[in-house]
């Protein structure tokens, strides 16, 4: 009896350390909305930090974890099972090979799942066990900040707010556990991050130490909005805004921009910065960009990392159609989703421009209707597909399939396969150069046939005159021998012989 009793306790013991140890694990920080694109590559950028509060590693199976973004439980990618290290920070990113670009000096701890977007308005996040239990969720909307500023949302004082990315580090706040929820009356305030007094509403009171008002400082700040992945010879547009350590825009320094292409440039800073740059092979590219306060200056104040595609101009003209409905087939053969902005179907003088926001998926086709391209089957000879630096990038007539002539020519015939207006050109050199053949007009046909029968002809006697010749031949050669044997003796013989004419 007493063994069943001490089973049972250890069986309870172990399921309430399990579930206090599951209960360590909370949302620390959550980037969902960044300053420009929130992919590169079609590559998620977005991201979502977990603190392990306890001293103790808590398991995780990632066959049966997920994370719910607002719209579908995620799954954790690459990954059978793991453990969450006490007192720790483990990011789980959209992609983790695009968290490491975006992060290149981030040391800790990141795994691979599933997110594809989060609401950049607002949504409810959470962590679910193997079990599908909530272990912990968040609600946040973009009144809280982190609205593609380039800060993420932090919980500090148990109150998410924007604050400068701190991805598997310590909060802006300098803690990394957050105090317990103020009880103090309403309109006095109790110690928070550091000592400092936190107001029953989660903010820091003003009355800070220095210390601490350094600490909470915010740093220089450079905000860039450009495209992540653009066509070989096409500008890229990189719209620039810098902040100060009080949140102002700037308008005094400079920047140093290095494309990583090779090419670099500085430029001073105006408030309204717009820079364009374009890449002239595809590839990966990481473009730099630092701040720095003056011109006599060489400590950069800030600095920040663009990763940029760049991609052919893989578009074309897959087809057309007829008189009937001359419809335009435009096909993107890239692995990527193509911004066909401002591109140009020009023909005869004529010339349709893509809208804005046309997007094309990859390995996609769009048919334009000739309603509204206005292009009709005239057209089709000279028909064009420009990009919007009116760049030829594909031409619908040259690359058209041509006619040709195929002649199989043997000993005794030679067999036409396919024969189009064009191989019936004077001069034109359609055979092997092996074999010479020579096509005479119609009206010598009668000439060729009259030379034919004259060369049978002299074939003809010339075989008759040679046997004449072999017989006249024979004849002279017996009657020499006969006159020989009947005019003289043979030699050596005696008068004694006598030859008898009969």
């Amino acid at each position: 009896m007493h063994k069943k009793l001490t089973l049972v306790f250890v069986v309870i013991v172990f399921f309430l350390f399990s579930h206090l140890a599951l209960a360590s694990l909370s949302i620390n920080e959550v980037m969902y909305d960044l300053s420009g694109s929130d992919s590169t590559n079609s590559k998620s950028r977005e991201w979502i930090e977990i603190y392990n509060s306890s001293s103790s590693e808590v398991p995780v199976d990632a066959t049966k974890w997920r994370i719910y973004d607002g719209s579908g439980n995620r799954t954790l990618n690459g990954e059978v099972n793991f453990s969450f290290p006490g007192n720790s920070y483990v990011v789980f990113a959209g992609d983790k090979d695009t968290f490491l670009i975006d992060h290149p000096g981030f040391s800790g701890t990141v795994y691979d799942t599933s997110i594809s977007s989060l609401n950049n308005t607002g949504a409810t996040i959470k962590i679910l066990d193997a079990d599908g239990n909530s272990l912990d969720s968040m609600t946040y909307t973009s009144s809280q900040g982190g609205a593609g500023d380039g800060n993420s949302l932090q919980k500090v004082a148990g109150v998410f707010s924007g604050r400068t990315p701190t991805p598997g580090l310590v909060n802006e706040s300098g803690v990394s556990n957050p105090p317990p929820p103020n009880t103090s009356p309403i309109g006095e305030s109790s110690p928070g991050p550091g000592g400092l007094p936190v107001n029953t509403n989660g903010s820091v009171n003003e009355t800070k130490s220095k210390d601490a008002k350094v600490a909470e400082e915010k740093k220089i700040k450079i905000i860039v909005d450009s495209k992540d992945l653009e066509f070989v010879g096409l500008p890229i547009v990189f719209q620039v805004t810098t902040q100060g350590a009080r949140g102002e825009k700037l308008y005094n320094g400079r920047y140093y921009w290095n494309f990583g292409d090779g090419d670099a440039k500085e430029a001073t800073i105006t408030g309204n910065d717009i820079f364009r740059h374009s890449f002239f092979y595809p590839g990966d590219y990481i473009v730099t960009l630092n701040y720095f306060e003056n011109f006599y200056s060489d400590q950069s104040g800030a600095s920040i990392q663009i990763p940029i595609k760049i991609i052919p101009n893989n578009i074309s003209i897959n087809g057309v159609g007829d008189e009937k409905d001359f419809f335009v087939e435009l096909k993107n053969n890239t692995e990527y989703n193509a911004d066909l902005s401002g591109w140009t179907l020009a023909s005869n003088g004529k010339s349709f421009v893509i809208p804005k926001n046309t997007l094309l998926a990859a390995k996609k086709s769009l048919i334009i209707s000739p309603h509204v391209s206005n292009l009709s089957i005239a057209d089709k000879g000279t028909l064009k597909l420009l990009n919007p630096e009116k760049q030829t990038v594909f031409d619908f007539n040259a690359s058209a399939p041509k006619e040709v002539l195929a002649i199989e020519a043997t000993t005794e015939k030679i067999t036409a396969e396919k024969i189009t207006p064009q191989t019936l050109l004077p001069n034109k050199d359609i055979l092997p150069k092996t074999e010479e053949i020579k096509i005479l007009p119609t009206d010598m046909s009668a000439n060729v046939q009259s030379a034919n029968l004259e060369n049978n002809n002299k074939s003809g006697n010339s075989s008759w005159l040679w046997i004449v010749s072999f017989i006249i031949f024979i004849t002279v050669a017996g009657s020499l021998v006969y006159f020989l044997r009947v005019k003289k003796a043979p030699i050596g013989l005696g008068n004694d012989f006598e030859i008898i004419d009969e």
